[in-house]
């Protein structure tokens, strides 16, 4: 018993005996061996479990292990003048989008006056044209950018739109001005989507929400469309108290307003085509350089991106090679290079990726996510009913109740237009904040602005003064700028990241498909037959969206994405 002891725990100043020092000397070999197994072991399961990453995000393991040098880079690199003013230029795209879509509400029911143009709310289907322009924009251009590059895209949506808007204003008919209508919402349809995108890589994790801030842009839009608007149409358009009664003509000898609208709009896309390509141009993303094997470029580019907001990289092409080393294929091994370039096959296939069965399938994989994707996905369509319902018809609804109170003026209700434009921005700046606060969570703050939106319009249908409508047009564009806001930075949130394209695809396709909707709902149902149809039928639907938004299951405020 003794002599075990003595050999299980030698003194200290006592050497052990040779057997047992032997047996030290093997079990710490022992202990080595197990341990280098153990770290090797490890290692090969990070390798594994990276591999695995890289499969669902359906790219190559080497390019997702330069995305992540690139966006440590990147985040050193902070947020500053780059970033600032890349934001412009993408402000242009938001500004855009919008600005189209404000100008049919406001010009059709002056469109229709027209002889030789269908009566309202007939010529309201022209709405449903440039929809379906959108759809395909959106679908051409996302994907397009994924081959060819984001500064292509990124140049060309707004030269489309502005040269189709622009001719837009010289139709001869009706069918013209649809399929004019149709080709610049192709433009137009890719400003979100690529505008997005190019933000989303050229900023720091960090500051994220800055993409909600861009809604600002949105708001403005709708300003400016308002304000050109009532310039031409205030000075050029038919008496309205006349219009239908016999002898009198309504042509483009007293009713080229809505025409001088879209050439003036129109131009304006163009000078900002132009300012965006030759005074404020972009760099290619360095993540897309990357994918077509330019990784010096992409480098290039991520020294630009510091020596404009006034600090040094330290990311250089070797850091890019050595983060691929461990993924590089026996192929590679043999040339001795590093292949993360993409065919245009390969591209392409990656981006038509996001849509396939098996993305679809794993949003529901299991039954919370099953949940989550069905409500947003359901969410977002109802927000693409609801919104074009409202908004394509408020420039006749504002028309008509003005008329209602006794003020026929144009500049009635163009004044009342502009005003509730303005207040948009207000809510704009109210989600940039929201998306960011902590306390209330963003699913609440955006419950509360789409069911606190549907109320608003209820009120809207029983103002009797135009204080009253002036008030409540105010209160809508608010509430409905801060929703939409607090909404896109929300669903991107939700997805885990081997589905977040998926996901986002499924909500803005179904988004753009609902709206597709709204003009027909409002020529063909009885929602065409009073002013308050289309608020009603958008107020109501915006509540039902509001209780939706408070049973998803997944808050994301202070949650990183996964």
């Amino acid at each position: 018993m003794t002599s075990t002891h003595n050999v299980s725990t030698p003194t200290l100043h006592e050497p052990s005996p040779p057997d047992a020092a032997e047996k030290g000397e093997h079990k710490s070999e022992s202990s080595d061996k197990i341990a280098g197994g153990d770290s090797h072991s490890a290692k090969e399961a990070s390798l594994r479990s990276f591999e695995l990453l890289a499969k669902g995000e359906g790219v190559k393991p080497v390019f997702l292990a330069k995305v992540n040098v690139l966006n440590q880079a990147i985040q050193e690199c902070g947020m500053g003048w780059y970033q600032y003013k890349l934001s412009i230029s993408a402000g242009f795209g938001w500004f855009a989008d919008n600005i189209w879509l404000q100008a049919i509400s406001i010009l059709m029911p002056y469109v229709s006056n027209q002889d030789g143009f269908p009566l309202y709310p007939r010529v309201r289907l022209a709405t449903l044209a440039l929809y379906a322009g959108l759809i395909a924009g959106a679908a051409f251009w996302g994907m397009t950018c994924d081959i060819v590059g984001r500064r292509v895209a990124w140049n060309a949506t707004l030269v489309i739109g502005g040269v189709f808007g622009l001719a837009a204003g010289a139709s001869p008919n009706f069918t013209v001005l649809g399929v004019l209508l149709a080709l610049m919402g192709f433009g137009v349809g890719g400003n979100l989507p690529v505008d997005g995108t190019v933000m989303n890589e050229f900023l720091p994790g960090s500051h994220s929400f800055f993409l909600t801030f861009l809604s600002v842009w949105w708001a403005i839009g709708q300003v400016v469309a308002s304000l050109v608007c009532w310039v031409f149409v205030a000075k050029y358009s038919c008496d309205q108290t006349l219009v239908g009664t016999e002898g009198y003509q309504c042509n483009d000898s007293n009713n080229s307003g809505w025409r001088y609208s879209y050439y003036t709009l129109g131009a304006m896309m163009l000078f900002l085509a132009a300012v965006r390509f030759f005074i404020l141009p972009m760099d290619e993303s360095p993540k897309f350089l990357i994918s077509i094997g330019r990784d010096k470029e992409a480098v290039e580019v991520v020294h630009r991106i510091a020596r404009a907001n006034g600090k040094t990289s330290a990311l250089t092409l070797a850091d890019l090679h050595n983060a691929a080393l461990p993924y590089m294929t026996e192929e590679d091994k043999m040339k001795g290079t590093i292949e993360t370039k993409f065919s245009v096959i390969e591209l392409a296939r990656q981006s038509l990726q996001q849509t396939d069965a098996e993305h679809i399938r794993a949003l529901f994989s299991t039954r919370r996510l099953a949940y989550s994707t069905s409500l947003i996905i359901l969410i977002y369509g109802c927000v693409g009913l609801a919104y074009p319902i409202f908004y394509a018809y408020l420039g006749s609804y504002l028309s008509q109740r003005n008329a209602a109170l006794g003020n026929t003026s144009v500049s009635a209700t163009f004044s009342a237009y502009t005003y509730q434009a303005a207040c948009g921005v207000i809510g704009s700046l109210w989600a940039t904040y929201m998306v960011t606060w902590k306390r209330g969570g963003r699913k609440f703050a955006m419950a509360f602005f789409t069911f606190a939106n549907g109320v608003f319009e209820i009120g809207l249908a029983q103002a009797r003064t135009s204080v009253q409508v002036n008030a409540l047009t105010c209160m809508v564009a608010i509430t409905s700028n801060a929703f939409y806001g607090i909404l896109y930075a929300y669903a991107p949130e939700l997805f885990p990241s081997p589905m977040r394209g998926t996901g986002d695809a499924l909500c803005s396709s179904f988004n753009r498909v609902t709206g597709l909707f709204a003009p027909i709902i409002a020529v063909y149902s009885s929602a065409a037959k009073t002013p308050n149809g289309p608020v009603y039928a958008s107020a109501g639907i915006f509540l039902v969206t509001g209780v939706l938004m408070m049973a998803l299951p997944i808050e994301t405020a202070g949650r990183t994405a996964l």
